[in-house]
């Protein structure tokens, strides 16, 4: 549970070497490479464009025409694969890209054969439809369409205008009409009028909203006959569509392992390639800088020993004049779930304390006391922690932690799903002689959390030889002992503790502490500790620095009275709490006696639903705003060794 110690590592080596070092002994090696920032003026940078990324592209285009997840795939385990990509290391990229150019024809073709079955037997249908209202003309169709002296036009009209006008038309002796098929909304047929009166008749049929259908190149026979001819046809269709999928699962099932070969390959030859940028070269040797965990930096050596016997790698502590380290994190599997947290609010710099225990701890903690319910809790526990084995959703798991401890403080409240009826003992929070007492509770947890923070503050700048702020800071040494002397004259007064001490020893005990923090800045000097806009104090002069430092004084006083009484929040949430569930009970009450179970679930499942939720984010913001920023600067640099990273294409 704390930050893991870092090397500083040096490799240098002959440049035609590098590709084979930064394949061999950089990447997956745990290698945290460091920016070229400054180099001496015989060093230059590599050539940066890289090789590789064109067939990349190529083998992501051919994987998502395959349907293909692009990720690692070793092609030993297929002794077929493994022979066909006997030569993959030193295969040219021509032939890669010539490979997954044949992968793309050929599942071109399939799909572009496909496509055009698929718009065939749409039209098909389409014509189906058609050929439905003309199933019962026993006459070729396509003669209707070769007569010499007359014109033929099928389609259909509005039901309503055939039944009122259909009688004009029959009147008229240069036109006729049979219907083929007569629906509930439309009539189906054809008319017949000579050439030389067709115009007339279209205008006609046209006042008559008579809409045309074309009759398809494809349809011969009669009505009868074209029927069975269009289904033959689109049965035919199908059936090679189906093959047309057989093959493209064949081309999947042979060509997905051999193209995913070729990429995890090519993939890692990249990445090696673009570990160039990191690094720096004269005209014969290349030079790289990094950091290593200490306990692999032996293994590092030697792999960098054995496989480029031509370079050399050095390890080293880093000194004062280095780059600040990166950071990586070492935690339980309980604490490691909150982790992302910290993240959220910076990682914490390498001289540091890692504050993801402190923070998994206070957040379980504020959590449960904030929401004590036994059977909430569990609930919220088995839920979680479900979800996170089967999704691995770190949300999901603290969640779980955090369910316990409303467990835990369910059974020191005696609250089961609401109800404090259930177990015999338990401080009963309905009672209102104990509203004040949980107030009272919470307000001491803030002081002693604050506290803690301010030692966690001391020891952070131990480690950062911060004297000033570990001595003379507002959350420093004598930071803590004036927070204390206005807590113990503060809080009797508003009845939320007893007297400890007379007012007059704690005003005794306050006013060093209060100088020491007001005059940080020149007391940080004295102690070889330059603080932060202390120049800016200088020009102002005397009167400038103490009207100042005054009302940051009177500042940081009101941020420790609000700060503490930001913790009020824990004990007025669980009152809350037992608020609403004695309001859910009295809700669900018969007036007979006993409870609509109907009711006694939705209640409590909004209840826990809305109060978890709040309970959450109240509980992330105390530890963000009235803790980390006490003693958390954050503003490390995460460890991130180089990697090949086969999920995501470049």
């Amino acid at each position: 549970m704390s930050v893991i110690p870092m090397k500083l590592a040096a490799v240098a080596g002959p440049v035609r070497d590098f590709d084979d070092v930064a394949l061999n002994s950089i990447i997956d090696r745990g290698f945290h490479p460091e920016p070229p920032a400054s180099r001496a003026d015989a060093l230059r940078p590599f050539e940066l464009e890289n090789p590789y990324s064109e067939t990349l592209r190529m083998a992501a285009s051919a994987a998502e025409k395959l349907g293909i997840t692009l990720g690692y795939h070793n092609p030993t385990d297929e002794l077929s694969i493994a022979h066909s990509l006997a030569s993959s290391r030193s295969a040219s990229i021509v032939n890669c890209q010539l490979s997954f150019r044949a992968i793309e024809d050929r599942h071109t073709s399939i799909v572009a054969e496909r496509e055009k079955l698929t718009r065939f037997i749409a039209e098909g249908e389409h014509i189906l439809e058609q050929l439905m209202r003309l199933k019962d003309v026993n006459v070729e169709l396509s003669e209707f369409f070769k007569v010499r002296y007359f014109k033929f036009r099928f389609g259909y009209m509005p039901r309503g205008v055939y039944d009122h006008h259909m009688p004009l038309v029959e009147e008229r002796p240069d036109v006729y009409f049979f219907p083929t098929s007569v629906e509930e909304d439309a009539v189906y047929g054809m008319y017949l009028t000579p050439r030389k009166s067709a115009q007339t008749a279209d205008a006609l049929f046209e006042k008559l909203r008579f809409t045309r259908i074309r009759i398809s190149d494809r349809v011969h026979g009669s009505g009868p006959q074209a029927l069975g001819f269009i289904k033959t046809e689109n049965e035919e269709a199908a059936a090679r569509i189906a093959e047309l999928d057989a093959e493209l699962d064949a081309l999947r099932r042979s060509e997905g392992p051999r193209l995913l070969a070729a990429y995890s390959y090519l993939k890692r030859m990249s990445d090696a390639y673009d570990v160039r940028r990191f690094a720096a070269r004269t005209g014969q040797s290349f030079y790289i800088l990094g950091w290593v965990p200490s306990d692999m930096a032996g293994e590092f050596t030697g792999n960098i020993a054995a496989n480029c016997p031509n370079s050399v790698a050095v390890v080293d502590e880093p000194g004062a004049d280095c780059p600040a380290p990166p950071v990586m994190l070492k935690n339980s599997r309980a604490a490691g779930a909150f982790q992302p947290f910290v993240e959220m609010y910076g990682v914490p710099g390498y001289n540091e304390i890692d504050p993801t225990p402190f923070l998994a701890l206070t957040y379980a903690l504020l959590f449960g006391a904030m929401f004590g319910d036994a059977g909430h809790g569990a609930v919220l526990a088995i839920g979680g922690f479900l979800l996170w084995r089967l999704k691995g959703a770190w949300l999901a798991q603290c969640a779980g932690w955090a369910g316990l401890s409303s467990v835990f403080f369910g059974l020191v409240y005696g609250s089961v799903f609401g109800s404090e009826e259930i177990l015999p003992f338990g401080f009963k929070l309905h009672e209102s002689h104990n509203v004040m007492g949980i107030l009272r509770y919470s307000v001491a947890a803030g002081v002693a959390v604050i506290v803690t923070v301010m030692v966690l503050n001391v020891i952070n700048g131990v480690r950062r030889s911060d004297f000033g702020s570990i001595l003379f800071g507002p959350n420093g040494v004598a930071g803590a002992v004036f927070y204390l002397a206005v807590m113990a004259m503060f809080l009797p007064m508003i009845g939320f503790a007893e007297p400890i001490l007379p007012a007059r020893v704690l005003l005794i005990i306050a006013a060093p502490s209060f100088l020491l923090v007001f005059l940080r800045e020149p007391l940080s000097k004295l102690v070889g500790q330059k603080q932060g806009g202390q120049e800016e104090h200088e020009r102002e002069g005397v009167a400038g620095f103490i009207a100042g430092n005054f009302f940051e004084m009177v500042e940081t006083l009101l941020s420790y009275v609000s700060n503490t009484l930001s913790y009020l929040r824990v004990g007025a949430y669980a009152i809350s709490h037992a608020s609403m569930m004695a309001a859910v009970y009295m809700i669900a009450e018969k007036p007979g006696g006993g409870y609509n179970i109907i009711a006694l679930v939705i209640g409590n499942i909004i209840i826990m639903g809305v109060e978890a939720f709040l309970a959450g984010v109240q509980v992330l913001r105390l530890e963000f705003y009235e803790m980390f920023s006490r003693f958390h600067q954050g503003g490390g640099t995460p460890y991130a060794p180089v990697e090949v990273q086969y999920s995501i294409t470049k």
